[in-house]
């Protein structure tokens, strides 16, 4: 039997939650979760069309941040919060007991804020150094009285501004409807001046999601304390934010799989789960453990199913997991020579099923 570890992002392979999206919906009211949908497509305006040095995927998560900690946000709220309303997916507890029951180690690596990756890793029984995320300490930072007001009026401004909409295609803001430009004007100087003008904006430029190249460092560092190899691992992820990840894993020989993975995902992964359950992660792995990268992408052929190895698992892997598969729905693909936009239709409508469709529509 080989060695091997599980690497697996957070929110969407293990919880429901979209817990960035959340906080700003339950705690920055009235109009929260507008204002979160305006950050974050701000981000894919800056990531994606203007190709902003030092922004990645995932920067959503350093751009909310003063306007959570001008609504009073500390360290213990954020963490009673997230422990309160934790969202596994369907069967997650005992996938991942079982996972735990193999002996080979697991890593949560995960843009989510520590509080809450801490509080999803506990409930899955992940050691604590095995859990890789996006460093948070609010406490650090000091915001005064006239700052807080005027983050309040910001974030009331960015809400009741025109709808970002991004023109697939778009090579600049020009290329943008006007209504656009105005948003994304607004948020340039939101971001780009006011911002960084206060004392709080050290909060703003200090915290460093981890996400993007960050997550294939995170991969690197979770090697590092297994001694293991980027060939014996499996990722599993499901955005744009894994795949680096994705990418560093399969040029190093190891298993990249997308699970309910939008199409970044779907096109970085080797290997498409499609899924109400995690059990599906937990016989992948078996496979892999028993069989190597050759026996799970054999099991994701249609012509070699019937034919496969995992069909001969050992009776302790075979009988818990088809029992925890019973009755669940489960598609496997191979990303290579599929139509890799309906696979994404797919796992997005099933991200929407389990997670609900506002959760679901934050990507």
């Amino acid at each position: 039997m080989r060695f091997i570890q599980l690497d697996t992002d957070c929110e969407g392979p293990l919880a429901l939650n979209d817990n960035a999206f959340e906080l700003c919906r339950d705690f920055l009211k009235p109009q929260g979760d507008r204002f979160f949908r305006q950050v974050s497509r701000y981000e894919d305006y800056l990531v994606e069309v203007a190709k902003q040095e030092g922004y990645n995927a995932g920067a959503t998560l350093k751009l909310i941040l003063p306007f959570l900690k001008a609504q009073g946000l500390t360290n213990a709220r954020i963490e009673e919060y997230c422990r309160k309303t934790v969202a596994l997916v369907p069967s997650a507890a005992e996938a991942y007991a079982f996972l735990h029951s193999r002996k080979f180690p697991l890593f949560e690596i995960s843009t989510s804020y520590c509080q809450f990756a801490e509080a999803v890793g506990a409930k899955l029984g992940f050691d604590r150094d095995h859990i890789l995320c996006t460093n948070l300490d609010l406490d650090r930072y000091h915001l005064s009285s006239a700052e807080a007001q005027e983050l309040q009026r910001l974030r009331e401004e960015i809400a009741a501004a025109p709808a970002i909409e991004l023109t697939a295609g778009a090579a600049s803001v020009a290329d943008l409807s006007g209504p656009t430009q105005e948003a994304i004007g607004l948020l340039d100087r939101v971001f780009g001046e006011q911002l960084p003008a206060m004392k709080n904006g050290a909060l703003f430029a200090e915290v460093n999601p981890l996400a993007g190249p960050n997550k294939a460092k995170a991969v690197s560092d979770s090697l590092t304390n297994t001694g293991l190899s980027l060939a014996d691992t499996m990722y599993v992820g499901d955005s744009i934010t894994d795949v680096e990840a994705f990418e560093a894993v399969r040029a190093g020989g190891g298993l990249s799989i997308s699970f309910n993975g939008n199409l970044a995902a779907v096109r970085a992964a080797e290997v498409v789960v499609v899924a109400d359950c995690a059990w599906p992660i937990a016989l992948l792995a078996s496979i892999f453990q028993l069989w190597g990268k050759e026996g799970v992408l054999e099991m994701a052929i249609p012509e070699t199913r019937a034919k496969s190895r995992a069909l001969v698992l050992p009776e302790e892997v075979i009988e818990p997991v088809m029992m925890g598969l019973d009755g669940r729905n489960f598609n496997l693909y191979l990303s290579k020579g599929t139509n890799r936009d309906q696979l994404a239709k797919e796992g997005v409508a099933m991200q929407a099923k389990l997670r609900g469709e506002a959760v679901a529509a934050q990507g």
